[in-house]
């Protein structure tokens, strides 16, 4: 190399190719690599306008395979580099994906391309796992903890893989930008279900979709995998959804010759011309920004036999769901993680008044907060019936429950210990303990019941495991095991609260269900209801252990204090074992 050819090769690295009009994507080919090479965007051209978007609320759905990790990447450090002094959250959703990605993804971009090390070179630019410096900007690359969430103040945030990431953890990111006059946030992810993470967020937004022209029609298209799009010579006309191909289907196509076709005139389009597609949104005037970038937008890495083959190989492993995230970058709605409405009819048995008699014996749920949420259940019955349905002010609600007790003869109750704890307490000791407080536990090894105790040996208030809660309040409601009576005009409240929950399972760790959109009151009343039937009698077989031990040791029966404190109601009702509700 010449003296002179070494001299740019210097001066451009001190004063990389920069510009007030110059969009993030020229930075980009301008100023890094791929594979010792100018990077380039050919071949995924649909990338240019989401790197170039710096939008403050933007939400990317994506498939695999469509580079997008990539480059956020070097978007997220591009901007770094051109914005003198800011802070910057990559995050990741857990430890594992953030030390993979931090150090095979994102060390050798920031280390090998000169435009992202310190023009400075007598000053080391601080660099780790977890944090790498741009002149006088910084990224921290965070694991979705809490701590990463609340101890850091950022002007931008870039959240990779938003479904997979604990949704509450996300939340409190947003609290990280409250400083800054820049406050951008962007979320990328492969979707998961319906009306959860990344899809909620899209949905949202003003729903970009990139369209493909027709070059014989000119009629714009947005190709899907369904048969309207998707012509596979010899696969039989009759099937009308794609996912039902199996292997016997596939000896008889002609994957090789399979083409993506036009919607109006069936000509085959043209998924390599880049002149052909443009992002459009469908609500244009909505004031956040979204993109759903599906398989064909990558059309030579997503063909039409990769997308079969992976179809096979899921259905192979019994997992259809990641088939449609990751391959086809759909949500999903899996009957088996998400209570259905019929599953949820079979067990409303009608929408006007019970008669339940005065004195009858019930148990009461209530999910706390600025509104709360009461169910009732007679539990005369061979299934407890819900027979009431309550809408209460927090203010009002110690009189309800003063209420239900004056009329019916309440024998179980729970209700959840936060976040009014005092609340919670004062209507435990005007109940006799009765209506039991519970406290949601999230940990691992957090146990099905737990009974929390005072100085004095008291019960204050019970710790169940969340996950086992809902599980089972699903399960009662699948099985047949509960029914509802009595919900008037909030049928459709009901419905929407009890699909508002989802069991998501995530990379190595324990399945647990998440909020949709916070409408979930109701659901969670019923947990409360159905759960404080098994405390009763944990309770009561505790004692009754008890009362065994002790006859051995003194020969005689002890009193159970917990009857005379009014938690026996197996005296005054049927077992809730003999119910199924165990």
């Amino acid at each position: 190399m010449s003296l002179f050819e070494d001299f740019l090769t210097r001066l451009t690295q001190k004063f990389p190719e920069d510009g007030a009009t110059m969009t993030m994507s020229a930075f980009i080919e301008a100023n890094t690599t791929l594979k010792k090479k100018p990077f380039s965007f050919k071949g995924y051209e649909f990338q240019r306008q989401i790197v170039d978007d710096m939008h403050p609320n933007l939400a990317v759905i994506k498939c695999s395979q469509v580079g997008l990790t990539e480059i956020q990447i070097r978007k997220f450090f591009s901007f770094l580099k051109r914005t003198t002094a800011v802070n910057g959250i990559f995050s990741l959703p857990n430890d594992e994906m953030y030390k993979r990605v931090s150090k095979t993804r994102i060390k050798p971009i920031v280390d090998d391309e000169p435009v992202f090390n310190q023009h400075d070179t007598s000053k080391k630019p601080a660099r780790s796992m977890d944090l790498y410096q741009v002149d006088d900007s910084f990224g921290f690359i965070t694991g979705g903890k809490e701590g990463d969430a609340t101890s850091i103040n950022a002007d931008i945030m870039f959240n990779d893989e938003v479904d997979l990431t604990d949704q509450e953890i996300l939340a409190l990111y947003g609290s990280r930008l409250q400083g800054s006059r820049i406050k951008i946030r962007q979320g990328f992810s492969t979707p998961t279900f319906e009306g959860y993470g990344i899809d909620s967020m899209f949905k949202a937004s003003d729903q970009h979709e990139y369209l493909c022209r027709c070059s014989r029609c000119n009629h714009w298209n947005l190709p899907t995998f369904t048969p309207k799009f998707i012509n596979i010579p010899g696969l039989s006309s009759d099937l009308n959804d794609l996912s039902e191909i199996d292997n016997d289907m596939v000896m008889k196509m002609d994957l090789d010759a399979a083409f993506t076709m036009c919607e109006h005139c069936g000509a085959k389009l043209d998924l390599l011309d880049p002149s052909k597609f443009e992002w459009v949104p469908r609500h244009p005037g909505r004031l956040s920004r979204g993109y759903w970038v599906r398989p064909y937008c990558a059309p030579e890495l997503n063909t039409i036999r990769y997308i079969v083959e992976q179809l096979l190989d899921y259905k192979r492993k019994n997992s259809i769901r990641r088939w449609y995230n990751t391959v086809l970058g759909q949500p999903y709605n899996d009957a088996s993680a998400r209570l259905s409405i019929p599953e949820i009819e079979a067990v409303m048995k009608g929408e006007g008044n019970v008669d339940v008699p005065l004195g009858s014996p019930v148990a009461v749920g209530c999910d706390v907060g600025q509104t709360c949420h009461l169910v009732v259940a007679d539990l005369r019955h061979a299934v407890p019936i819900v027979f009431k349905w309550l809408q209460v002010p927090a203010d009002e609600l110690k009189q309800a429950f003063a209420d239900l007790r004056a009329q019916y003869n309440v024998v179980a109750g729970g209700m959840d210990l936060n976040p009014y704890a005092p609340l919670a307490h004062e209507i435990r000791d005007e109940s006799k303990s009765v209506v039991m407080p519970i406290e949601y536990a999230t940990s691992l090894k957090a146990a099905p019941i737990s009974l929390v105790k005072d100085e004095t040996d008291k019960i204050t208030h019970v710790s169940s495991n969340r996950t086992g809660i809902i599980d089972k309040t699903v399960g009662s409601i699948r099985g047949h095991r509960i029914a509802f009576a009595g919900y008037g005009s909030k049928k459709l409240v009901i419905q929407t609260h009890l699909q508002d929950m989802v069991r998501v399972e995530l990379p190595e760790q324990p399945a647990k269900w998440v909020k949709l959109t916070g409408d979930d009151h109701f659901f969670h009343a019923l947990g409360y209801l159905l759960h404080a039937l098994r405390i009763h009698d944990f309770i009561l077989s505790q004692d009754e252990q008890e009362e065994r031990q002790m006859s051995v040791i003194f020969g005689l029966i002890s009193t159970v204090q917990q009857r005379e404190a009014g938690l026996d109601f197996k005296s005054r009702v049927r077992s809730p074992s003999l119910l199924g509700l165990l």
